[in-house]
């Protein structure tokens, strides 16, 4: 069952970092164009910097852009990795 489970958290960790960073790329390139790299620290975090283009979100179509699901996506793979190692020890 944990391998199962453990599996499972690495596959929907591994899908929820891929949408966040396609969810990034689509929303900051909509916004600044083919400097869309310069947002490349709101990936990971949000500063005031970040706040300020996001408020740009108004004028676009796609949602704004938000860290939570890059971070969420990444502790379900840890904790996967960690079910997973475990099990396989015991």
């Amino acid at each position: 069952m944990s391998i199962r489970l453990g599996n499972l958290l690495v596959v929907l960790g591994l899908v929820a970092c891929i949408i966040a960073t396609i969810w990034w790329i689509v929303f900051f390139y909509d916004i600044l164009g083919e400097d869309f790299q310069i947002a490349r620290e709101c990936f990971y975090t949000t500063t005031n910097l970040c706040s300020l283009k996001a408020s740009a979100a108004l004028f676009s179509d796609i949602p704004e852009y938000t860290p939570k699901l890059l971070w969420a996506g990444a502790a379900m793979f840890v904790l996967g990795l960690g079910l997973r190692t475990l099990t396989f020890r015991h």
